[in-house]
């Protein structure tokens, strides 16, 4: 029903922001997403009243201030996966400095590659995703790993996972960008956040020397409830574990929940062979479109989440199968005739993947 109404609005954006104005169902959504993840912000973390917490549109669905002409993701107002937690602060439009200093999310959603940005209704959610964020999403694990943050409560990008080279074609940095949209390096955050670090450190060697406080609280519940997704700043709590692999006991126990190697100082990452282990350490993001030129002209791929990449009416398990189905040419190679556009360039994936091994190895090496 309310779906129908949206498409009778059609693309007024006068008639659209009314319909949203009145409707309740954001409201009546909140208590249940509170239920499912805590009182926080999903995008600072911070933990605020259930009448402070509002439900944003990940896809803004009023405007997108990156392409003014754009009034916004508009048929996904109502679609359950579009949906955040987000607190007054984050979501405010009052603070925006037209400078460019100091905005919200409210209505960014700037992307890598903006010419893949869908602006009609009716995309399936496949095509939705040929679209590559600049904002991280706090409900995408591989984008949360990107985060790092230190005993003083700054924020900062994970050193093990430098810019990827898509981020480098367009000159930007989607960490750099989502700390500045989202607000995350505000004074009380990073206040709260080192109260966290610290009490996260101090029960972690609690726990290594066996120490027992007498509360009655199993030792290892007690770090494991402050790196529960519903804890308050659990990113700074999982960085501080990280800080702690020295213990034992922090690799005993959760180096499932860190994705720790004793001999490893960050987070593991395997080395990247095919598409789908870039897609599973977040270098690539199934979806997106890939670009090839052939004699005839460009020809386009869309790359799926199980590493396949369908070309036409077929699928192939490789970017190599897929391109020489393409080209009728046994010689040639996938990783390099296939592209993805980011900004004005085109970025092949033999350089992602190149480029993402380099680092995973400059890393682990401590370089």
């Amino acid at each position: 029903m309310l779906k129908k109404r949206v498409a009778g609005c059609g693309t007024d954006k006068i008639k659209l922001a009314a319909l949203f104005k009145k409707s309740p169902y954001w409201t009546k959504l909140r208590p249940q997403l509170i239920a499912l993840a805590g009182r926080k912000c999903w995008y600072c973390e911070g933990e605020v009243s259930n009448s402070r917490l509002a439900v944003d549109h990940f896809r803004p669905k009023g405007g997108v201030v990156e392409e003014p002409a754009n009034i916004g993701y508009y048929w996904l107002a109502y679609e359950v996966g579009n949906f955040r937690l987000i607190c007054e602060f984050c979501n405010s439009s009052t603070d925006d400095d037209p400078s460019g200093k100091r905005v919200t999310k409210i209505h960014h959603f700037p992307l890598l590659n903006p010419n893949a940005r869908i602006r009609v209704p009716g995309a399936r959610p496949e095509v939705i995703e040929k679209e590559l964020p600049i904002l991280l999403d706090p409900l995408n694990s591989s984008d949360c790993d990107l985060l790092d943050f230190d005993s003083a409560g700054t924020v900062r990008r994970n050193d093990h996972r430098p810019r990827s080279a898509l981020e480098r074609a367009a000159e930007i940095c989607r960490v750099t960008e989502s700390i500045r949209i989202y607000g995350l390096d505000r004074p009380g955050l990073t206040e709260r956040r080192t109260k966290v670090w610290s009490d996260t450190v101090l029960k972690a060697n609690l726990l290594e020397l066996g120490i027992d406080i007498g509360d009655g609280v199993d030792p290892v519940d007690r770090v494991r409830d402050l790196i529960t997704p519903k804890a308050t700043h659990s990113g700074a709590a999982l960085s501080a574990l990280r800080g702690s692999r020295h213990l034992r006991s922090v690799v005993s126990h959760f180096s499932k929940e860190l994705r720790l190697d004793p001999g490893f100082e960050g987070i593991t990452q395997p080395e990247a062979h095919t598409a789908l282990d870039l897609i599973n350490a977040g270098s690539l993001k199934s979806g997106v479109e890939l670009i090839g030129v052939t004699d005839i002209g460009e020809v386009v791929a869309v790359l799926l989440a199980d590493g396949r990449l369908e070309l036409g009416p077929r699928s192939y398990a490789t970017p190599t199968s897929a391109a020489r189905a393409a080209t009728g040419s046994a010689d040639t190679d996938g990783w390099d005739f296939w592209h993805i556009g980011v900004a004005n360039s085109l970025v092949p994936l033999s350089q992602i993947r190149r480029e993402f091994n380099e680092s995973r190895t400059q890393s682990s090496s401590g370089q």
